[in-house]
């Protein structure tokens, strides 16, 4: 009787220490598989983090700067030729047909960009961006936070290049 009692528990203390075993190379598997996903999810955010020094970003930021920050509205679309497409400089006008002639003295000036990226595909990208814009206009000063929504292209032997801004509103009471 003694010798069943022994052999059961030595049997019981046998399987325990196999499924130990097991539970242990289980666990170890798993700690691999956690420590390749984080290294893809490190790489996913040094991607990501990489996104603010991207050529499309510093486009948008030129384009906004210029396009935001002049002295009279003639300067303004001189200014931003160069980082448009037809279409994106067409989208810019007033009216969508004609550049304004007038020489007043507008003075605008942008401040505190906060750029958000949205990439389409490796030649198309827009941004929401969000910015106080600051207008004086016969010595009256009017600030307020604006969201611009641009569209970029990337132009073959060219670069990235504005194809489209939209003028989403503006935040007031802030």
């Amino acid at each position: 009787m003694k010798s069943k009692k022994t052999y059961v528990f030595l049997m019981s203390g046998f399987v325990v220490g196999v499924l130990v075993v097991v539970y242990v190379f289980s666990l170890q598997a798993q700690l691999r598989e956690v420590r390749a996903n984080q290294q893809n999810y490190e790489k996913a955010m040094d991607s990501l983090s990489s996104v603010e020094s991207s050529d499309a970003l510093e486009v948008n930021q030129e384009f906004l700067n210029h396009f935001f920050t002049y002295e009279t509205p003639n300067d303004r679309y001189k200014n931003i030729q160069t980082y448009m497409t037809d279409q994106g400089f067409q989208a810019t006008h007033p009216s969508g047909t004609e550049l304004p002639k007038s020489e007043e003295s507008v003075t605008s000036t942008m401040s505190g960009l906060k750029a958000y990226e949205f990439d389409f595909s490796k030649t198309e990208a827009a941004f929401l961006n969000e910015f106080q814009l600051s207008t004086d206009f016969n010595d009256v000063t009017n600030t307020e936070t604006v969201i611009v929504k641009t569209s970029l292209v990337y132009v073959k032997e060219q670069g990235w290049k504005v194809d489209d801004v939209e003028f989403v509103g503006q935040l007031t009471g802030r």
